[in-house]
């Protein structure tokens, strides 16, 4: 008689919580606390407790505080940001629980910081129009203890590949060791992704390759709002970031680009890149064509807004870390004194779309983070995090992880024992280590540098045609279909093979979407349909796969029951 045992090692836990980052620790956590008696496991490609963007990155948290005037927040946000597309009954729930989340921070052992009556230090990090809170880069050690304290089990080394599906209900996932190549049979009720989207080349944060927005996908997951999933930045031309870079080039003809296309931003003295907006970027872009733009070095100090207000942080890990990236940037070639400028792209995918619960299409899943950051629908038509708006990732994460956790918990004493079919897991197994079995094929490496090499140029990534958007989806479905080549010497490898598949899947996504959207909204810019398009594009678009084939639908955004209308 056959048994999964067999095929690998098993694993029953209620709630398995797949990646602990910013918003992976908090699910986990508050699902212990709302069901103590019930199993909770993390478990993480990397080593659980140090992994995840945050302990990357600057250490902000966006934070609506008590002085902030929540509507006048949310219709900017609608109306400049968003575009109309924001599910904007979450958009409400998220900017009025920022600030309570960042005290849950506080009570778990985050040194989130407070002024000296112990209240939560907010302030406006750049002069932005909105308040931040700001916490040190040792969040996640400290989360990791939270969670061991609390009783949750924690799994590293371990990459989450597939999920396994009883009907329409998740029951858990398969996967492999990334340094021995053990392979995992996880049993779970209930099922949260916090794995990351696709991330690919953004300032500070380690690259993702989508591995959980994949999974989800083909397990049948809706994705939503995948169109807006690219981050467009002006940069030196050749690589390499200036302070307040954007606010300081200028055309051949001497104009500068920010007074010309965004004079509302200046005039407000805010000199956060965050806030570019798509009318400038579009600009810059298509004034690149005719001539070449350069940075006016002598406007690049203090006087064009300078380094971010210390707000009287005490953040010794956040300090230590930029202090080294400073040490490391000496070495870098200096820039020249009136250097060319180029529109640099991050591509991005975080489409899994999500309820209020964070919780999936299917039964059994909740998608949280990064995962879901764009179809959730909370920030409209926005780009990947940060979604023009500064320290959004680390909040959006922990509020997911703070509602996930609850309602995984509860669903998971709902739910029956999953029964998980071997055959299916057999033929995963098959799939998933087949890499190994070759002695020659395409390297992984090669497959994602193929594919940065499609989507990176930003005549194919930000200024879009049907007929460039068609070549370039042709080409990444190459791409995929050569990855059944794909060979692996050891476990590390399969690991950027699964990588690699990924990585296709979701760019496959990005692009099918970006096509069915004939109008320009945000930074979703159609050269063939330059103009926004409300009266038929006041839609999501939604992608499905289904029996292996890739469906698409749109689903009209409820602006009736809405407050801010265009």
């Amino acid at each position: 008689m056959t048994k999964l045992e067999d095929l690998g090692e098993v694993i029953s836990t209620d709630v398995l919580v797949a990646g602990s980052g910013i918003a992976g620790f908090p699910a986990a956590i508050k699902a212990k606390e709302t069901s103590p008696e019930k199993d909770v496991l993390i478990v993480d490609k990397a080593t659980v407790g140090w992994a995840g963007l945050a302990p990357k990155g600057g250490g902000v948290f966006w934070c609506i505080a008590p002085e902030d005037d929540l509507d006048k927040f949310v219709e900017y946000h609608v109306k400049n940001i968003g575009y109309y597309l924001n599910d904007q009954e979450l958009l409400y729930l998220n900017a009025k629980e920022t600030y309570g989340a960042a005290q849950q921070l506080a009570e778990w052992g985050v040194k989130v910081q407070r002024d000296a009556q112990g209240k939560l230090l907010t302030g406006h990090l750049l002069s932005s129009r909105w308040s931040h809170a700001g916490a040190d880069l040792d969040m996640i050690s400290l989360l990791s203890a939270r969670a061991r304290k609390s009783g949750v089990k924690l799994l590293s080394k371990v990459q989450i590949v597939e999920l396994l599906k009883e009907g329409n209900r998740i029951v858990g996932a398969v996967g492999f060791n990334v340094i021995d190549g053990r392979f995992y049979i996880i049993k779970a009720k209930s099922t949260i992704l916090a794995t990351g989207g696709l991330n690919r080349t953004a300032a500070m944060f380690t690259p993702h390759y989508g591995e959980g927005v994949a999974a989800a996908y083909q397990a049948g997951a809706e994705m939503r709002n995948a169109e807006f999933g690219f981050l467009i930045h002006p940069r030196v031309k050749g690589g390499g970031n200036i302070p307040n870079l954007a606010f300081n080039i200028h055309n051949a003809a001497g104009e500068y680009m920010a007074e010309k296309y965004m004079p509302e931003v200046l005039k407000e003295e805010i000199y956060d890149t965050a806030i570019l907006t798509p009318a400038f970027v579009v600009g810059v872009f298509n004034e690149m064509r005719e001539g070449p733009i350069r940075v006016d070095m002598s406007r690049t100090g203090p006087e064009r807004g300078g380094p971010p207000p210390e707000l009287n942080w005490n953040r010794p890990k956040q300090t230590s870390y930029f202090t080294r990236l400073r040490k490391l940037s000496k070495y870098s070639r200096p820039a020249p004194p009136n250097p060319e400028a180029e529109i640099g792209l991050a591509a991005g995918c975080s489409p899994i779309r999500v309820d209020h619960e964070m919780k999936t299409s299917l039964e059994g899943l909740w998608a949280i983070g990064d995962t879901s950051y764009n179809g959730s629908a909370w920030g409209g038509a926005v780009c990947m995090a940060p979604g023009r708006m500064r320290g959004s990732p680390l909040m959006i994460g922990l509020l997911g992880g703070l509602r996930s956790g609850p309602a995984a918990a509860r669903a998971a004493s709902q739910a029956g024992s999953p029964q998980i079919n071997y055959d299916e897991v057999k033929r995963l197994k098959d799939e998933m280590f087949a890499p190994l079995q070759s002695s020659q094929g395409l390297l992984p490496q090669d497959a994602i540098q193929e594919l940065d090499g499609i989507v990176s140029p930003v005549e194919n990534g930000f200024s879009r045609t049907k007929d460039r958007m068609e070549k370039v989806l042709s080409r990444i479905q190459g791409v995929r279909q050569k990855c059944s080549q794909l060979y692996a010497k050891d476990s590390h490898g399969l690991m950027k093979c699964n990588e690699a598949k990924s990585m296709a899947v979701c760019l496959e996504i990005v692009f099918n979407a970006a096509l069915a959207r004939t109008e320009s909204r945000a930074y979703h810019y159609r050269e063939d349909y330059p103009e926004r398009d409300d009266k038929n594009w006041l839609k999501w678009i939604i992608v499905k796969q289904e029996a292996g084939k890739t469906v698409l639908s749109t689903e009209p955004v409820p602006i009736d029951k809405y407050k801010f209308k265009p």
